[in-house]
Formats: structure tokens, sequence, C-alpha cells
């Protein structure tokens, strides 16, 4: 009989489980998982998956705060004290993170083994980097937010080059920081950014030769109120991340939702929880199957608040690196 035990124990275990991951991961529903306001992970900014499903969330605390998908911190990683971590990516076992000095009069990337929480600061400075994409080439792609440009970094040198300046990824708005979130379309052939003072979504072509195109405007928050005769569409937009279906979830920071936008730029649905489930500056989304994954800065309350978000969804989340299997690239 006891050969019996072992299976059964484990049967009972899944079966037990299956109901608290259900309440959690619901289509539509907003849920919290995590509370950050604690000294060690509060005010998350960023956030990033692994293919074993374990979230890294950076923040205001200058730490990476490791959680399972239902919301359980095991490990806190330092990275630079008295720092603000924004953006991350994690990419075969590195965590890529957007390190801005206290006061963000300066700022650089840190690269982050996930395994030994060994830190190495790349050697780039920037004015303000904040988010990050890679495309099939293998580049890294970063955002700076004060000066409106998109630069490529090589991560084996550290050194960077300026992909895309433009006037219209600077803000001009409310809040100051203009190119934020980044994402390329499944084909790899547009590279999306959000800006959030500007409460638009840009596009910017991707040339055969991996150079940058024209930049066009993608959406619009006031063009679609002025449609739809809605309020805060796009407002503050900031993380930004593609479905299988080519529909794009946006953060929403000022409007403390998460919004859809349709691969023809319709805005489709939009969620914001409720009460303890409620978003609160939505800064960072990142897929994990079908589950959106939300660090929610609480930037009101800083230093101190935020939470960590699930929202589940009816579509999974397309592969961060186009023409990979986000589960597979590890």
């Amino acid at each position: 009989m006891r050969r019996w035990l072992i299976p059964l124990a484990a049967a009972l275990m899944l079966a037990s489980a299956q109901p608290v991951l259900a309440a959690q991961v619901k289509p539509g529903v907003v849920r919290t998982i995590a509370d950050t306001d604690n000294p060690s992970c509060h005010n998350p900014e960023g956030i990033a998956a692994s293919p074993d499903g374990l979230l890294y969330a950076a923040g205001l605390s200058g730490n990476i705060c490791v959680y399972t998908r239902t919301g359980d911190r095991v490990r806190v990683i330092p990275v630079a004290a008295g720092h603000a971590l924004l953006g991350e990516l994690y990419v075969a076992g590195q965590i890529y993170v957007a390190d801005n000095n206290g006061d963000f009069s300066g700022a650089r990337i840190d690269r982050v083994d996930a395994a030994s929480g060994a830190v190495t600061i790349l050697p780039a400075t920037f004015a303000n980097t904040n988010a990050f994409a890679m495309d099939r080439r293998g580049r890294l792609f970063v955002s700076d937010s004060f000066t409106g440009a998109v630069y490529v970094v090589n991560t084996a040198t550290g050194a960077a080059v300026l992909w895309k300046q433009a006037e219209a990824l600077r803000s001009h708005g409310f809040p100051g920081f203009g190119a934020n979130g980044l994402a390329f379309d499944a084909a790899g052939r547009f590279l999306y950014v959000a800006n959030t003072g500007d409460d638009t979504i840009f596009r910017i072509a991707v040339n055969a030769n991996g150079s940058a195109g024209d930049l066009f405007v993608f959406a619009d928050g006031a063009a679609i109120n002025a449609q739809l005769g809605t309020t805060h569409a796009l407002d503050g937009a900031d993380g930004i991340a593609f479905d299988t279906e080519g529909n794009l979830w946006v953060c929403a920071n000022q409007a403390n939702e998460i919004q859809v936008l349709s691969p023809s730029a319709q805005l489709t649905a939009r969620f914001s929880g409720n009460g303890a489930n409620a978003l609160d500056f939505p800064a960072s989304p990142v897929f994990y199957g079908q589950a959106l994954y939300i660090a929610n800065l609480a930037f009101a309350t800083a230093p101190r608040g935020g939470r960590i978000s699930v929202l589940g969804t009816s579509v999974e989340g397309a592969p961060l690196v186009p023409g990979r299997d986000n589960g597979k690239d590890d």
C-alpha cells in the first residue's frame, strides 16, 4: 500500500491548490497578490517573469523582490540602495534593470544574475532609463524618458548607441516622462513606444538593416476620448505588453487602469479592480500564460505602499522577444 501514498498525496495537494489558483486568476478580474508596503520591497515599478513563473519586482526600495505567482515573497536581491529601480527585462537568466539615482539626476542599466544576485553596472549613462525590449537580433533597447530617446545597448560591452530620438517622444504634459514602455510586434517590424506625459502610443518602423525608420502615432488618448465620449484614455500610458492576438495591454498609471488596444488601435477594454484589489499607479505589466502581472508603483504614497496585482486574461501573452517562445528562452 505504501507505494500508493505518495501519488495519492501529490494528487490531493494538486487538487487543493486548484481552487486557490482559480480564485486568483479569473479572466477580467484584477486581484492583489502581494502587499509591498514594507522597507524591502515598497513602491514596485518594474516587473519581470522567469520561464519557471517567478516574478521579479524592482522599485524605489533599490531592491528586486522575488515572488511566486501566488504572491509569496521568496527572496530579496539588493541592487542599489537609495536608487529608483524602474523597468526590467528577464532574458536567459539575466535581469536588466533601469537604475536611476534617487533624485533622478542620472541613470544607468544594471544586469543582475537571477541565480546568484550578482550585480553588474553597464558603463553607458543616461538621463533616465525606464523600460526595455529586445529584438529578434538579440539587441537590447532602452527608453530614456527625459530626452525622448530610444537606445540600443550592446549586452556584451554595455555600450549604447542612439537608435531614435524625436520631439514627439518627449513629455509635453504630466507626468514629465516621455518615451517609456517598449514592445515589439510579433513580426518585429515595429517598436511600440508609450509616451507617458502625452497619453500617446507611437510605433517606430524597423528597417531591414535594423535601423530606425519613420515614427507614427498608433493611438492618442485625447483622440480616443473625443471619439468615444470617454475620459482618461491612455492617461499616463506607461508599461506595455502584447498578447498573441496582437492586442496591446497598456498600464495607464494616471487612470489607475489596464487598458487594451486592438491591432487597429481601438480601445476595447478597461480594468481597474475594486477596494483592496484596485490598481494603484500601475506601471509595468508582464504576461505569464493567461495572466497579466502588474507592478503598482503607488506613487502618491511613496516612499511606502505599492502592490503586485494579477489580471486574468482570455488570451496568452506574446513572446517578449519576437520569434522566441517565452517559456523556452532561458
